[in-house]
């Protein structure tokens, strides 16, 4: 039987397909610092946690070289599923939340991983443990730097062991044809930082390790902290980088990260004045979730040029919207009944991703056999090429028809104009008062 890290003819195969549709599913996608990555060392990849199954498909997608993930240990108890993620080289990993008999499978667990890591393969650990849709970074597991450690010890032929700290930003957790923003930290040199401590026994030195992956993963991503501000901070936050377009990740992210080091200024140093703004930006929110208005809306410039162009656009575009949507109408149905099935929303997308890879590529052989069998090769093969990103290209319709509603909705809503702009110029009334103090 094939170690899990060995070489699989249909898995790479499959992966053309997984890596062409996960593509699709984000208008914009790009990998920042991929040179980071060590040539010459054994690479443990540690991504924060925020989109269930998207996240290691993000991870994945970053080249086409092998890679083995670690998933909850409980999803493999049914024996036909367990297959499956072996063969997507997917392996179990024991926490303690999952029982004692869990724990003492660990040990098991991390010689696999160390195993996995001698013989030069990638391998991603989600060292969250669970994911969470936010801006922010739950404590870290052990799991992450048991294995680092255990694999700078048993590593013995030169060969150094190095975390990378991956930061995934995403434009929206919860809607396909967003954007996804994959930075890359430098390199953890886990067998370096062994020998620079030879004071440390492991517990400190296991806790070292978390809190520089922790730390390096922060940097990578907008950080907030995750308390009884968040709300409000993050909602301030893009609101004052809404200039900036959905394309130009970096320079977003960048806004996004300055404007929440100011909101954290502003609360050490001003804590009254940050309270009373915070509660009003989380009144705003509130206002205008329930007026069904998009924070992509709301943070337009000019609300009619905005509305009367996206109208123009949308009509321009509603026969061919309406093509994609009813030729693929099998696939994102499928998704969509799937994800309304579920209760974890960071979940949905995931879902919807499974669902389109699978139904759709079903529906184009099936489209294939008939064309070729009906027309003559070229137009057959013409007709393929056009139908290869339908679904994808109705989903991005159907976003667009969301955020023209949603434009028209703010237009006619003054009440709602207004208190934004009130809100806005406290804001900026505010971080002038401690800019001055600076």
């Amino acid at each position: 039987m094939k170690k899990i890290y060995e070489n699989n003819f249909w898995y790479f195969v499959l992966r053309y397909l997984t890596d062409a549709s996960f593509r699709g599913c984000f208008k914009r996608l790009q990998y920042v610092g991929r040179k980071n990555l060590p040539k010459d060392g054994a690479v443990i990849l540690a991504p924060n946690h925020c989109n269930a199954l998207m996240d290691a498909f993000g991870v994945l997608d970053m080249d086409h070289s092998s890679k083995v993930f670690v998933a909850r240990a409980d999803i493999f108890q049914n024996p036909a599923i367990a297959k499956i993620l072996t063969f997507l080289k997917i392996m179990p990993i024991h926490r303690v939340r999952d029982g004692f008999r869990s724990v003492l499978n660990g040990d098991d667990t991390t010689e696999k991983c160390i195993e996995v890591l001698n013989n030069q393969v990638p391998f991603c650990i989600l060292p969250e443990g669970t994911h969470r849709s936010m801006h922010s970074l739950l404590p870290l597991g052990k799991g992450l730097s048991r294995i680092a450690c255990g694999a700078a010890r048993t590593i013995t032929d030169g060969r150094h062991v190095y975390i990378v700290p991956i930061g995934l930003e995403y434009g929206d957790y919860f809607r396909l044809r967003s954007s996804l923003l994959v930075s890359l930290g430098q390199a953890i040199d886990v067998t370096e930082l062994i020998a620079a401590h030879p004071e440390m026994n492991e517990p400190q030195l296991l806790n070292l390790v978390r809190e520089l992956t922790a730390d390096s993963i922060k940097q990578q991503i907008v950080y907030i902290p995750d308390d009884s501000d968040y709300e409000a901070v993050w909602e301030l936050a893009k609101l004052m980088s809404g200039s900036i377009s959905e394309y130009r990740l970096q320079e977003r992210k960048a806004a996004n990260r300055a404007a929440a080091e100011k909101l954290e200024r502003l609360r050490e140093q001003k804590p009254d004045k940050a309270r009373t703004l915070f509660e009003k930006a989380v009144a705003w929110k509130q206002a205008r979730q329930e007026a069904k208005v998009s924070l992509h809306a709301a943070r337009t410039r000019h609300p009619l040029g905005t509305a009367l162009w996206r109208t123009v656009k949308m009509l321009l575009a509603l026969p061919f919207g309406l093509a994609f949507t009813l030729v693929s109408v099998l696939a994102w149905g499928g998704g969509e009944w799937l994800a309304s099935r579920t209760d974890d929303a960071s979940f949905r997308n995931s879902l919807r991703f499974g669902v389109l890879t699978v139904v759709w590529t079903i529906l184009l052989i099936v489209a294939a056999i008939v064309l070729f069998c009906t027309v003559k090769w070229y137009w057959a093969l013409a007709a393929l090429v056009l139908l290869m990103p339908a679904p994808f290209l109705a989903y991005e319709w159907f976003e667009q028809m969301r955020r023209l509603a949603s434009s028209w909705r703010y237009l006619c809503n003054s009440r709602l104009r207004r208190q934004k702009q009130v809100l806005m110029d406290e804001l900026n009334e505010d971080l002038k008062t401690i800019e001055k103090q600076a």
